[in-house]
C-alpha cells in the first residue's frame, strides 16, 4: 500500500508539538509534510492511470515510482502562475486550486530542501506548523479542484476536473 499522507501529516504534527522540539524534530516535520504531498500526488497519478482498486499491481507500482521530485516541481512551476506556461489547453475558469496546489507544493519542496540540506538554517515551531498546514491545504486544494474545474462542454462521465485532467496529462507526459 502507498504511504498514507494523513499518517505523514500526523507524524509531522507530533514532531512539531513535542515539548522542547529539537531542530531535528522540526526538520523532520517539514520534510514529512512535503512527503505527504509527494506521496499524495504519486497515488493520485497511479489512481488516475490504473484506478483505485489496483495499488498492489506491478503497473500501479511502476506509475507510482515513475514520478520524481524534479519532474513534479517542474510541472508545478509551470502551473503555479496566473498564466501557466506550456500547457496545451487552459480551462476557461483557469487552473484555480490546481495553481494554488502547485504554488504550495513548490514552496514546500524548497522548504524541505532547506530542512534536509541547509545546516545553517534554524526552524521555529511556528514556521514548522505553517508548513504542515500548507501541506494539508495543498492536498485539500488538489482534491477540491475536481469539482471546481468540471467542464460543462465535455460529456459525462468525467471523473476528475479539467485542471486536474491537464495536471494528470502533463504529469504522464513526463514519465
Amino acid at each position: 500500500m502507498p504511504l498514507d499522507p494523513k499518517e505523514l501529516l500526523l507524524h509531522s504534527d507530533a514532531l512539531a508539538a513535542k515539548a522542547g522540539a529539537t531542530q531535528a524534530d522540526l526538520r523532520r516535520a517539514i520534510s514529512a509534510a512535503y512527503y505527504a504531498i509527494f506521496h499524495f500526488v504519486l497515488a493520485a497519478a497511479a489512481d488516475m492511470a490504473l484506478g483505485t482498486s489496483s495499488p498492489s499491481t506491478p503497473g500501479y507500482t511502476l506509475v507510482y515510482r515513475s514520478i520524481d521530485h524534479s519532474r513534479l516541481r517542474g510541472l508545478c512551476d509551470q502551473l503555479r502562475g496566473t498564466k501557466p506556461g506550456n500547457v496545451a489547453i487552459t480551462p476557461t475558469v483557469g487552473f484555480g486550486r490546481i495553481a494554488d496546489f502547485a504554488r504550495l507544493t513548490v514552496n514546500l519542496y524548497e522548504y524541505r530542501i532547506l530542512a534536509d540540506y541547509e545546516p545553517s538554517r534554524d526552524f521555529t515551531v511556528d514556521e514548522t506548523k505553517v508548513a504542515i498546514s500548507d501541506a494539508r491545504e495543498a492536498i485539500a486544494w488538489f482534491q477540491a479542484s475536481a469539482e471546481e474545474q468540471m467542464p460543462t462542454s465535455i460529456p459525462a462521465p468525467v471523473e476528475f476536473g479539467f485542471g486536474l485532467l491537464q495536471f494528470g496529462i502533463k504529469l504522464f507526459s513526463l514519465l
